[in-house]
């Protein structure tokens, strides 16, 4: 997949998206990583997304329809992650776990946003 095709089917653990629209107080275009699949048993085909940006928030989960909606994939950061609460998940955050990923996020993130002007 390329920077700019939304396709639910496609999400891992690990893909670096940029957010379509609002979230409470993050705006549109806010970076964040997927830290979460699950089956959906609404479309069996395709996994819900949980994404956690890169501000700490966790703006929840993603169904297909929902991710095409909302979510824009970006890259790939290199990150193993198993979630098990959201409790751990803001303890990993704060414990500096998704640091390197987020920093990797923002470098495809900043090579993709120059591209976009260059072309």
């Amino acid at each position: 997949m390329t920077a700019q095709e939304n396709s639910a089917q496609a999400y891992a653990v690990g893909d670096i998206i940029r957010t379509m629209e609002s979230f409470g107080p993050n705006p549109a275009g806010s970076v964040g990583i997927i830290y979460e699949l699950y089956p959906d048993h609404d479309a069996q085909a395709f996994n819900v997304v949980s994404v956690l940006l890169t501000n700490g928030h966790d703006i929840g989960s993603f169904n297909a329809q929902e991710q095409v909606e909302s979510l824009t994939w970006i890259g790939h950061a290199g990150l193993d992650y198993t979630y098990s609460s959201p409790n751990q998940l803001m303890a990993d955050y704060r414990d500096g776990y998704f640091e390197q990923a987020f920093a990797e996020a923002q470098l495809i993130v900043e090579n993709a946003d120059v591209a976009d002007v260059e072309n």
